[in-house]
């Protein structure tokens, strides 16, 4: 495959998961006072198949519904999401190739949660205005809540689907052993 199709391919992927987290953005499950959502799928998933710059750009531009659709518009969402969406692609791919692949997606999400929360917090608490303890018992724990279940979902579509191959990405792999070689 040329380069130029598969920078094609790429291109439209990361436009493709931008939009699909910001529909994400739009649907949610009540659990309790809060509500749970999804829009960090395309996020980590995009991280995860193609890398950071992926990750982040997804986590950026897909997460502008989110942030601009809340009763108190918080736009410190976009750059928490890119952070997201960057760290873990970046994680990734220092850890890929080890087994099993299930091990190096999780500890990359969860670095990129270490990295994320402590702007997540500052953001919301001193710019934002929100309070602490809706910030440490709410927020950050849904979030947390939200990007594992992100990743569960993550994880089985790389199982089952190439994405790498199917871009045409070179020399790279998911970390995932589908069994079908």
């Amino acid at each position: 495959m040329s380069s130029k199709a598969s920078v094609t391919k790429q291109v439209a992927f990361i436009a493709v998961m931008s939009a699909l987290a910001n529909v994400l953005g739009y649907f949610s499950i009540p659990v309790g006072t809060t509500k749970i959502h999804f829009m960090q799928l395309p996020i980590i998933f995009s991280g995860l198949a193609l890398g950071p710059l992926a990750g982040g750009i997804v986590g950026f531009t897909g997460s502008a519904v989110m942030a601009f659709a809340l009763p108190t518009p918080n736009p410190f969402i976009l750059l928490g999401n890119a952070i997201l969406g960057f760290f873990t692609g970046l994680f990734f791919s220092w850890l890929r190739n080890r087994k099993p692949p299930v091990i190096p997606q999780l500890l990359s999400v969860i670095g990129a949660i270490v990295i994320q929360f402590p702007y997540t917090y500052v953001s919301d608490v001193y710019w934002m205005s929100m309070t602490v303890p809706l910030v440490l018992y709410t927020i950050l724990p849904k979030l947390f809540l939200e990007d594992l279940i992100s990743l569960s979902i993550a994880h089985v579509i790389l199982f089952r689907v190439d994405i790498i191959s199917m871009l045409g990405k070179q020399g790279e792999t998911t970390g995932v052993d589908r069994g079908d070689h």
